[in-house]
């Protein structure tokens, strides 16, 4: 972008987008691409041929979404972008590989078996009742888990929380919360994290 700022983090609710841009997202350069389609699949792989890795995406109540990819991760240091995704891995290098799918469930069996393989959570979306999870490579985490509930899963965060994990991605439905907390492999400058929940959107608590 001209003015040198990137984004890091998008949301989406009742067909209106929220964007944050960051100075300090460690990119060099991005692209987007505002799709009626959940998740466009063509446009993704066309992009991952270009090395660029997603790194935010954000679905409407409509069907439609939001996908930023982004390359060239430049090491600034540790770093954790909590509250919505994971946008620059721990090890200031980029994604090595990623893989994406859409669901009309959360998609557990499949977090699972790509854990196994080495990959993790960094970035979630819905839009109605499915499911888009992004899972990446070299993301710069140790451990990995999902708390999901019908109701906002305080209790479980707040004991994550002790443990020494942080919210890397978060993402809902109407009737499902799914948070994802991480433990980084270098440790976070800034380790605190707070949560809120409004029926509008916090600008002045921002």
């Amino acid at each position: 972008m001209a003015d040198g700022l990137l984004i890091s983090c998008v949301a989406s609710y009742t067909n209106l987008w929220a964007l944050i841009m960051d100075a300090g997202t460690g990119f060099t350069s991005q692209v987007y691409e505002l799709s009626p389609s959940f998740l466009h699949k063509e446009w993704i792989m066309d992009q991952w041929e270009k090395n660029y890795y997603i790194s935010s995406i954000a679905g409407s109540s409509g069907g439609s979404s939001l996908v930023v990819m982004s390359k060239d991760w430049i090491d600034q240091g540790p770093g954790l972008e909590s509250g919505c995704e994971l946008v620059r891995p721990g090890t200031g290098t980029q994604y090595t590989q990623q893989s994406y799918k859409v669901s009309d469930s959360f998609p557990f069996k499949w977090i699972n078996k790509k854990w196994r393989e080495g990959f993790y959570v960094t970035s979630m979306a819905t839009t109605g009742s499915r499911w888009g999870v992004v899972m990446s490579r070299n993301a710069g985490f140790s451990d990995q888990v999902v708390e999901l509930d019908f109701l906002y899963p305080s209790e479980g965060i707040h004991r994550r929380w002790d443990n020494g994990y942080r919210i890397t991605s978060t993402a809902a439905t109407s009737d499902q919360a799914a948070l994802i907390l991480s433990i980084p492999k270098r440790k976070p400058g800034d380790e605190t994290q707070e949560t809120l929940r409004t029926s509008q959107f916090p600008s002045t608590h921002v």
